[in-house]
């Protein structure tokens, strides 16, 4: 076996008594010797300090370069460029500010211990978020040299965080509770233990927020019976109205009187002479009346004017005058018209109406 002649650093010497000498006959045993040992040194794993991997494959190269270092005791400055290895364990609780200098592109490992604070910087030492990490034993973080002392935190990743795809056990959230909470700070959020409703901070007083009653069903609506306390009132039927209680101090449900209605066209006006208009209510109207409209101005009136028609069938001259309607079954409105129709003068009097400048409207409700 050829002798390797590399100390315990891995500094490569030649062998003894192969040195040449000038002017006297080199020895081949000696020169055999040297160039054997240099071809056995070639193909040997080449040391770190010679620039290689002191491994024979990729894997045992990687190892061999990324080698897990002595523990460092946290300090204000963390001096990686002194770290034994690319992966650290950090013990201790002071707080990191800095991490030392490094070629831009070195990375380290670094395996928190306990408890401590890595101050934010945007230059020196950005971490994600923009903000301060407090540490937990077990949390990993990858640090990445951007050269003059700067760093960046490439990674974080805590030990209680499950990886992707397990199940987290989501934590039990407790409010800050009393019976008459009052926060002011944005978002502080706070139980109220007499009237059980939250009460939010909003940076200068307190929104609060009512839980819904029990048994809340669709088409419910909600009204307060105080100033932290909401009812249920429970959805109405097809056709009621929400209107007052007797005692106006809550919403109810009401039917109305009426839930269909009709207006005719404007149907022209002729003494002594008989018509109906088809209603299409369905049912037979419960109210029903009549109204002129005024088409040409005259006794005061103007052009859209309306004149609620009195039924009756006496002129006043008492002659048979005046309009009369009558429901004709379920479809239709009857409307006789006499032999004239007197109304009220916008400025007193009663006169029989020119016909051709009014227009008659019916109009019904069921």
């Amino acid at each position: 076996m050829l002798p390797m002649p590399r100390d315990g650093s891995g500094v490569y010497s030649y062998p003894a008594n192969g040195d040449a000498v000038p002017n006297t006959p080199i020895s081949s045993s000696a020169y055999n010797t040297r160039s054997a040992d240099l071809l056995t040194d070639l193909n040997a794993a080449r040391p770190i300090t010679a620039g290689g991997t002191a491994a024979t494959s990729a894997v045992g190269g990687n190892d061999n370069l990324n080698p897990a270092g002595a523990n460092m005791a946290s300090a204000a400055t963390l001096n990686l460029a002194t770290s034994t290895g690319t992966l650290i364990n950090v013990t201790g609780t002071t707080t990191i500010t800095a991490l030392g200098t490094l070629a831009a592109g070195a990375e380290r490992e670094l395996v928190f211990q306990a408890a401590l604070t890595l101050t934010h910087n945007a230059t020196s030492l950005i971490l994600p978020g923009g903000a301060n990490i407090v540490t937990a034993a077990g949390d990993v973080a990858r640090m990445r040299s951007l050269g003059g002392g700067n760093w960046r935190c490439m990674s974080y990743q805590r030990a209680t965080v499950p990886p992707y795809g397990q199940s987290i056990v989501q934590p039990t959230l407790t409010l800050k509770q009393s019976a008459a909470p009052a926060p002011t700070a944005e978002g502080d959020i706070q139980w109220d233990t007499d009237d059980n409703v939250l009460v939010i901070g909003d940076g200068a007083g307190q929104q609060i927020f009512v839980p819904l009653p029990a048994s809340v069903a669709a088409g419910d609506i909600f009204y307060a019976t105080s100033a932290k306390v909401l009812t249920r009132l429970p959805k109405g039927t097809a056709g009621q109205v929400l209107q007052m209680n007797p005692g106006a101090a809550a919403p109810q449900w009401a039917s109305v009187p009426f839930t269909k209605s009709y207006e005719s066209g404007q149907i022209n006006v002729s003494t002594n002479s008989s018509t109906s208009v088809a209603h299409g209510l369905g049912v037979q109207p419960k109210l029903f009346a009549a109204a002129l409209v005024c088409t040409t101005n005259e006794f005061g009136y103007v052009v859209g004017d309306e004149v609620e028609i009195n039924v009756n069938t006496n002129s006043s001259s008492g002659t048979s005058g005046g309009i009369s309607m009558y429901v004709n079954g379920t479809a239709n409105i009857g409307i006789r018209i006499g032999n004239a129709i007197s109304i009220w003068d916008k400025n007193g009097g009663i006169f029989g109406i020119t016909p051709g400048s009014w227009k008659l409207i019916v109009r019904a409700w069921a």
